[in-house]
């Protein structure tokens, strides 16, 4: 059986290309980097029909209001904006603090230290929506690191220069696999931990709401705020038109506790994941349709919550017209 770490014919392959792709695209200004991006989006959305009829499926199933041409038109602008990301997420491994500041502008940063102030850590939560390897790369770079939790790579050879990316200004990244045991050793320290809650979590998770679906979600960020009382810190980021990057920082906030462990940490997720959901409807070209968010559904071994507990939501929740 052939070891895991050692790279193969494919992962050389793969590096070579990144590293030709790396010297073509430095020389490069970020405008012209993000043309070549969004055409290489486009692009795959016309040659990938799987993941585009992904994509046109959820948007559809999403109720957000749009006629057929604007749901095709989204799910286009979804394929560009991901193409632009890959492409400019390249030279910005190089970029200097001076320039990095001139793509990203952070807003809110009162907002993460408020939650640093309370001095137990906290969660800091974003989806896959804009560009969220620049806000863990802008908060750093403006003294406001964090831990993330990251999935390694497949290729040993591109692993390192994605966590030299993240930790260059100095964020420490937490392996997935060790994610609960490193998340309290970075909150014991004060530190944020990062979460992207919109991925399906398959059998491993509980269902929730999103996006008018139920959607299979990971326990551990509302476990550790519930158990703990952290705050919740959202941060989103969504392109300009200009081409720079705009981070914003919300207004922490702590999940409601009532001394019943399961059903706070349910509304504690589903809290959560509304806030994504809300920056999702604000302007849906900037997330990722094409992830098949939704393949895990209830069955009779993973059920939905208890009806009680989705009503009580709702009443104390209502969602906003």
């Amino acid at each position: 059986m052939p070891n895991p770490s050692q790279p193969t014919f494919r992962h050389r392959v793969e590096f070579r290309l990144f590293k030709a792709l790396d010297r073509l695209l430095s020389a490069f200004p970020n405008s012209t980097v993000q043309t070549l991006g969004r055409g290489m989006g486009i692009f795959a959305f016309h040659l990938d029909r799987r993941h585009r009829n992904v994509a046109l499926e959820n948007i559809r199933a999403a109720n957000l209001g749009l006629t057929e041409p604007q749901v095709q038109e989204v799910a286009r602008e979804s394929f560009r904006h991901f193409g632009g990301l890959l492409f400019s997420s390249i030279p910005m491994m190089h970029a200097e603090a001076s320039e990095l500041d001139t793509l990203v502008r952070v807003e809110g940063l009162e907002h993460f230290d408020a939650a640093s102030a309370e001095g137990k850590g906290f969660i800091q939560l974003t989806g896959h929506y804009g560009n969220w390897e620049a806000i863990a790369l802008a908060q750093s770079r403006h003294g406001r690191g964090l831990a993330v939790i990251a999935r390694e790579l497949d290729n040993p050879l591109l692993e390192p220069i994605l966590t030299g990316l993240r930790t260059r200004f100095g964020n420490t990244v937490i392996p997935k696999d060790g994610g609960v045991r490193g998340s309290l050793k970075a909150l014991k320290a004060g530190l944020g931990v990062g979460f992207l809650m919109d991925q399906d979590a398959l059998g491993m998770g509980s269902f929730v709401q999103f996006m008018g679906r139920w959607a299979s979600t990971f326990l551990t960020a509302g476990t550790l705020a519930v158990k703990f009382d952290l705050p919740i810190l959202p941060v989103f980021s969504w392109p300009e038109p200009d081409g720079t990057i705009t981070v914003r920082f919300e207004p922490a906030f702590h999940a409601p506790r009532s001394g019943d462990l399961e059903r706070d940490i349910w509304t504690a997720t589903q809290l959560m994941t509304r806030r994504i959901e809300d920056q999702v409807r604000k302007d849906p070209r900037w997330w990722f349709w094409m992830h098949r968010r939704f393949k895990t559904q209830p069955q009779d071994e993973h059920p939905a919550p208890p009806p009680e507990w989705i009503e009580s939501y709702s009443a104390a929740f209502p969602t906003q017209a």
